[in-house]
C-alpha cells in the first residue's frame, strides 16, 4: 500500500496507506516529528518509556496496538517481552501485526502461545494466504471498486482460506459497518477494542481496503 514500496505484491494504486496519508498531511506533522525521534532513540530506551507510561494505566487498556505506522525492530528490546506480558495479564487485548515471516517467528518464540503475534500477508499474495499455518490478516478489494463491493471481497478472500485451513477467519468488522452506516444502513459502529479478534491467536482477519 506505502506508495515508496519494493514489495512485488505493492498495490500503492489500488490501495490506500493510512500511514503514509497521514504522515505528509497537515495534521502528520506532529506524529512524523515524533516517528523521526522514535528513529533516532534506542529501541531499549523507547520501551523503557512505554513501559512507564503504562505502568501508571497499570497497563489496563481497551486495545493496545503496536507498529500503527511502522515495524518493531529486528532484535527484540529489553524489556518488550515483559511488557507485553504485563498487558496481557491485565486483560488488555493486544493488536500485534508483523509484515515479515521470520520476524514473526523471532517475536512469537519470544511470546506466549496466547498473545497473538500476526504475519500481515500482502494483497495479491494467494499463494501464502492459503497455506500459512498462523495467525495473520490481509487487505482485500480496490478503491476502484466501491465501498460495498470491497466487503464483498473481502468476504471472498476469508472464505478461501476458511476453506483451505478450516480456521476462524472473518472481515474486520470496524471497517465493515463504517462503510455500512455510510450507506444508511442501521448497524451500530464497531471500534477496535470493542471487537478483539486482531487479539485473538485462533482468528485470522480480512480488511477491506479503505482511505
Amino acid at each position: 500500500m506505502h506508495p515508496e514500496s519494493v514489495s512485488p505484491f505493492a498495490v500503492p494504486g489500488s490501495g490506500r496507506c493510512y500511514a503514509a496519508t497521514i504522515e505528509t498531511g497537515f495534521k502528520g506533522r506532529n506524529v512524523k516529528a515524533k516517528l523521526d525521534r522514535i528513529e533516532e532513540t534506542d529501541p531499549d530506551d523507547v520501551i523503557y518509556q512505554a513501559d512507564a507510561e503504562l505502568r501508571q494505566r497499570r497497563y489496563r487498556l481497551p486495545w493496545f496496538r503496536l507498529s500503527a505506522f511502522g515495524s518493531v525492530p529486528d532484535r527484540i528490546p529489553a524489556g518488550f517481552v515483559e511488557m507485553l506480558q504485563a498487558l496481557h495479564d491485565a486483560d488488555t487485548p493486544i493488536h500485534f501485526p508483523i509484515e515479515d515471516p521470520e520476524r514473526v517467528e523471532r517475536y512469537r518464540d519470544a511470546l506466549p502461545d496466547s498473545i497473538a503475534v500476526r504475519l500481515s500477508i500482502p494483497t495479491g499474495d494467494t499463494r501464502s494466504w492459503i497455506d500459512y499455518s498462523g495467525a495473520c490478516s490481509t487487505v482485500a478489494g480496490s478503491m476502484d471498486r466501491t465501498p460495498m463491493d470491497r466487503i464483498q471481497d473481502a468476504r471472498n478472500v476469508a472464505s478461501e482460506r476458511r476453506k483451505a485451513t478450516g480456521r476462524r477467519v472473518i472481515v474486520c468488522p470496524a471497517v465493515a459497518s463504517t462503510t455500512y452506516r455510510r450507506k444508511g444502513r442501521n448497524v451500530s459502529k464497531v471500534h477496535c477494542g470493542e471487537c478483539t479478534a486482531c487479539a485473538d491467536p485462533a482468528t485470522d482477519v480480512v480488511y477491506p481496503v479503505h482511505a
